[in-house]
């Protein structure tokens, strides 16, 4: 089987659940090519160096590809002129969508033209914004390969207008969490059945592999996410300092960089706990999984409306941690509150650093939690099960066709 995965970018260091997804592929046999609307990352090359994907072949945007996507556009008048009026309908009334959809569309283009001459057996538009380019220009010239799309958080935030006609003719519309589903059908206009939802898996024999060197440590809190406002990182400073004044011995490991970074540091400096918090920026994913297997708590405070059963958590539930983290969207899908993890509301210092210090004081029984976050994960977000359903969606589309 080959499919074309259609991404804004990849590798980008945010999205490891879309590495983990083509790398999984990978393993069982698929040929997996992407194909991005964006120039490389500036970390990109590294990081499928980092992520085990060096033999995946990644084509990007630039000059070059943007020339050969307006002489394709011209050579096939008809469909350009018809792209140009779906952007329009689509997109009129947010013109920030048209402009970037305008320029966008030669890449989309460019992209078009590989598939013509050498026709994928799937393409999988993966985001389900501006990638729906490329998913509107297959269905107007390649009907016969299928086409399914997915539709994450991000892209229920953004609401782009020309996500819509492609998601009515996919072949397979897919989000990642139960609690999207009406959203999506809203959007797009289609019947809830429609929709599917497969999660997002966690890679559980590769964080195994990494975990099970590093012993837990002893009041070791940690935490990882973009440096953001809407990360709730200055939270979990408050709620550590909390705990530090009865704790001593309690550390805080914060991975992850972005623009919040110097205001975190001086919280830091002001709460009087900079010595024992640990800002190591951004790290590779096994770094990541290194410190959450060391870590006995990890605290996830997230407040972006766009947050959905985050992919921290999940590999803070393997590997061993008690996760606590903030009543986002859909998370009572991960976990069963007081069962497999807590969760807290949003701003609640007191209550959540309360929680912390349950765990940290032992008075609740951290083996059964973590014990059950792990059969959780297994039960419902073993990488394995989640990118076989991929596969066998993909391979019944491929048997209807030849049928």
């Amino acid at each position: 089987m080959r499919v074309a995965y259609v991404t804004m970018q990849f590798p980008v260091p945010s999205e490891t659940f879309a590495c983990n997804d083509v790398r999984q592929f990978v393993r069982r046999g698929v040929e997996v090519e992407i194909f991005c609307l964006y120039p490389w990352h500036s970390d990109g090359k590294k990081l499928l160096d980092e992520r085990e994907l060096s033999s995946v072949s990644v084509s990007v945007n630039g000059i070059a590809a943007m020339l050969k996507g307006i002489a394709a556009a011209l050579v096939r008048p008809v469909l350009f002129i018809r792209s140009l009026g779906w952007i329009w309908r689509a997109n009129r009334r947010r013109l920030p969508h048209l402009a970037a959809s305008l320029g966008l569309l030669p890449r989309a283009f460019d992209i078009l033209s590989m598939f013509e001459k050498h026709p994928p057996d799937i393409v999988h538009i993966f985001w389900g914004h501006y990638p729906a380019l490329v998913g509107y220009l297959v269905q107007q010239r390649l009907p016969r390969v299928p086409v399914s799309i997915a539709l994450n958080a991000y892209d229920l935030t953004m609401k782009y207008g020309g996500s819509i006609e492609v998601i009515q003719k996919a072949d397979f519309v897919r989000t990642l969490a139960a609690v999207n589903v009406p959203a999506v059908a809203r959007h797009a206009e289609v019947p809830e059945s429609r929709v599917e939802v497969i999660y997002n898996g966690v890679d559980i024999e590769w964080l195994d592999g990494i975990a099970g060197n590093f012993p837990k440590i002893p009041r070791r809190i940690a935490v990882a996410g973009r440096l953001i406002a809407s990360k709730g990182m200055d939270d979990v400073m408050r709620v550590f300092a909390r705990l530090r004044s009865r704790w001593p011995d309690a550390t805080l490991v914060v991975m992850g960089d972005g623009p919040e970074k110097e205001s975190l540091l001086q919280q830091a400096e002001t709460l009087e706990v900079f010595d024992a918090v640990s800002f190591l920026g951004h790290v590779a994913h096994s770094r990541v999984v290194e410190e959450l297997a060391r870590a006995e708590v990890l605290l996830f405070l997230s407040k972006k409306d766009s947050e959905r059963l985050p992919n921290v958590v999940k590999e803070g539930m393997a590997c061993g941690c008690v996760c606590v983290t903030t009543s986002t969207p859909g998370i009572r899908e991960l976990i069963e509150p007081g069962c497999s993890g807590f969760i807290v509301s949003e701003g609640d210092i007191a209550g959540t650093a309360e929680v912390v210090g349950d765990v940290l004081s032992r008075r609740i029984d951290i083996a059964k939690v973590v014990e059950r976050a792990r059969g959780r994960i297994e039960e419902a977000f073993d990488l394995r099960v989640t990118t076989d359903r991929y596969y066998q969606r993909w391979q019944s589309l491929l048997k209807s066709r030849s049928g």
